[in-house]
């Protein structure tokens, strides 16, 4: 599962103006939860239009996951200034 989680840090690096500031959490239960974490304003570029990208990155973590493995791929809510 770790080479997962680089995976998705990969990914979604990729997409960001600051990479340095992508980081993954993992959620584990009856499915575990990939949580990506961007650099505030950056959410929309992992997500994508119409939540094209998210969607892309879903798949590649389920196709890559263990058989029979339930896994989920989200993006960690920005944070609020207060």
């Amino acid at each position: 599962m770790h080479d997962l989680t680089e995976l998705v840090r990969y990914i979604a690096a990729s997409m960001v103006d600051d990479p340095s500031q992508v980081r993954v959490s993992v959620r584990r239960g009856p499915e575990t939860t990939y949580l990506i974490h961007v650099a505030p304003g950056e959410e929309g570029r992992v997500i994508g239009r119409q939540g094209r990208i998210i969607q892309a990155i879903r798949t590649v973590a389920r196709t890559v996951a263990e058989p029979r493995s339930r896994v989920q791929v989200d993006v960690a809510a920005p944070k609020k200034l207060a």
